[in-house]
């Protein structure tokens, strides 16, 4: 699958997903545009890339500010005249019970795993729908599908992303433009590996596996695929 000429813009592009998605892309000959808040995490993405790191193009922006995601999407156009791809994989996790914790921890979950998406996509959605083309790509996760005690936090704010990725798919019908959530169940990375280390890593979805089913659905190939929900678990 060749994506030589689109542009894609990665927001969480510098983490654990990320680092799996962007290299995938850039290697099927998208130009890439990373978003980060973090100058050495982006430098050190590029020194892993090697020769792929001409493809990556980094940008300093917060994705949950809207002043910065309107100015991050105009530099972007501005220097690439297009993006054909936005994927949403920018998020974070908090666990705890309900009467645990405060709004405060709501407030952050809503904020990086929904207000992030909201705010990216509105900013890119306009070019994509006014050029007739283009793909969209949120994160949902097992939880917002299958809720359990302990995630209420971060299981509402995925699921908020899930029910927006299926209604955006309906007011895209016609349009060229597709958008389609990714639900992960536990994704094996060196994060989730030291917080349970009693776990099987081995049952977790590979981050590289999501990447091959996100270069998928921005693919020629996953063009009828709109407003859908993709469980992808890995053996869990």
């Amino acid at each position: 699958m060749g994506f030589e000429g689109r542009v894609a813009l990665v927001t969480g592009g510098t983490g654990a997903l990320g680092q799996a998605v962007v290299p995938a892309l850039a290697a099927a000959g998208a130009t890439v545009v990373v978003p980060y808040r973090d100058p050495d995490a982006f430098a050190a993405q590029q020194v892993a890339l090697g020769d792929l790191g001409g493809r990556v193009l980094g940008r300093q922006a917060d994705v949950t500010d809207e002043g910065e995601v309107a100015r991050l999407v105009e530099v972007v156009l501005a220097e690439q005249g297009r993006i054909d791809f936005l994927l949403n994989l920018v998020g974070g996790y908090a666990g705890g019970r309900f009467l645990d914790t405060d709004v405060g921890l709501w407030d952050r979950m809503l904020r990086l795993n929904f207000r992030s998406t909201l705010l990216c996509t509105r900013a890119v959605l306009p070019h994509l729908v006014a050029r007739g083309s283009g793909r969209v790509v949120t994160m949902g996760a097992r939880s917002a599908l299958e809720p359990s005690a302990g995630s209420d936090a971060y299981a509402a704010a995925k699921a908020a992303v899930v029910s927006m990725t299926q209604s955006l798919g309906r007011e895209l019908r016609a349009t060229g433009v597709t958008i389609n959530c990714v639900a992960p169940s536990t994704i094996d990375t060196e994060a989730n590996r030291r917080m349970m280390p009693k776990a099987d890593p081995s049952r977790w979805v590979k981050p590289a596996d999501i990447a091959a089913l996100i270069a998928y659905l921005c693919s020629e190939a996953g063009a009828a695929v709109n407003g859908a929900v993709i469980p992808i678990y890995g053996q869990a």
